[in-house]
């Protein structure tokens, strides 16, 4: 039987910025974001995707510990993959990258751009969860562009709710909450106080809640197997999913070679045995996991690899048995 891989020690991929200059280098960042909204309002799908392409090369080169994060988890995953087809991969990774946030930026324009470039294979699935009244969850991850759901979900009218990270720039945060805005899709921060209260009330009401779990993030997780090594993940989908009974479809984004972005719908059945099972949040997390890491091998390309992903540390990997976290 082989052995685990081996997380890779992030300690060498550190940022260390000066805490001095940080309100400055947030405006700044605002700045820059709010100019290039203007500008990605006025172009079309093929232009967004050009520039977009051109800033993630340009990303790689102004963040080269990000692109090396990205390159030794995929020689972990990808253990028979060559430096040169890894290379290829990294830069492939960073041009849909840049490709996702010129879109994202562009989401305003784009949800009322007719035409094909959006469609979605599986639909029936999402509507027969529905249909069954008790709310749907929504598993996705961050592949392809997963802020089109929020396009998607306004061309199948059907109102959702989507789970978002507040951003730790106050301008950003308000910047891209209302760029998201969107008669089919509430965004709800993460973290909040009343957050907990607020998903149940979505599902109670027959909304559709849409949940990524494929980062390692500051929320309540359980140690799931990603990949073959134990990942933080968060754990309220599966919480949901068995407290509230409602039915789940996983949606993944694929950008396809024309420009074109297809998501793909299947449903994930909860059954007895997930139920009865000795951690049941754990054993249907690793379910959703295993769902997630069969997208990723089938479109390498298309996911935040230079995500951290195993950052934190199940406890037994600990000396003092305690969870740690590379920051």
């Amino acid at each position: 039987m082989s052995a685990s891989p081996t997380p890779p020690d992030y300690a060498p991929f550190r940022f260390r910025r000066s805490r001095r200059w940080a309100p400055l280098r947030r405006y700044l960042v605002y700045l820059f974001t709010h100019a290039v909204m203007v500008l990605a309002q006025q172009c079309t799908l093929g232009t967004l995707q050009r520039l977009g392409r051109h800033f993630g090369r340009l990303g790689l080169h102004l963040q080269p510990k990000l692109a090396a994060i990205a390159d030794a988890q995929l020689a972990m995953v990808f253990s028979d993959a060559g430096a040169a087809e890894r290379k290829v991969l990294v830069r492939e990774c960073f041009e849909n990258m840049g490709m996702t946030a010129m879109e994202a930026l562009a989401v305003q324009r784009l949800r009322h751009t007719p035409g094909d470039w959006l469609s979605a294979e599986g639909v029936p699935h999402l509507r027969a969860a529905y249909e069954q009244g008790r709310g749907v969850i929504l598993l996705t991850a961050h592949s392809a562009n997963w802020e089109l759901i929020s396009v998607l979900m306004e061309r199948l009218k059907l109102p959702a709710v989507a789970v978002v990270r507040t951003h730790n720039n106050p301008r950003m945060n308000r910047l891209l909450i209302d760029n998201r805005a969107n008669p089919y899709l509430k965004t709800l921060e993460r973290g909040s106080p009343s957050a907990p209260r607020q998903l149940l009330s979505a599902l109670k009401q027959g909304e559709i809640l849409v949940v990524a779990i494929d980062q390692d993030i500051e929320a309540q997780g359980v140690f799931a197997e990603f990949f073959g090594i134990p990942a933080n993940t968060p754990r309220v989908a599966a919480s949901l999913a068995l407290r509230a009974k409602a039915p789940v479809v996983t949606g993944f984004d694929t950008r396809r070679p024309d420009g074109r972005h297809v998501f793909l719908m299947a449903p994930v059945l909860v059954g007895e045995s997930d139920r009865t099972a000795s951690d049941p949040e754990l054993a249907l997390t690793r379910r959703f996991n295993q769902r997630i890491e069969a997208h990723i091998r089938a479109w390498p390309a298309q996911w935040c690899w230079h995500h951290r992903r195993w950052k934190r540390r199940p406890p037994e990997d600990t000396e003092a048995g305690k969870e740690t976290t590379v920051v």
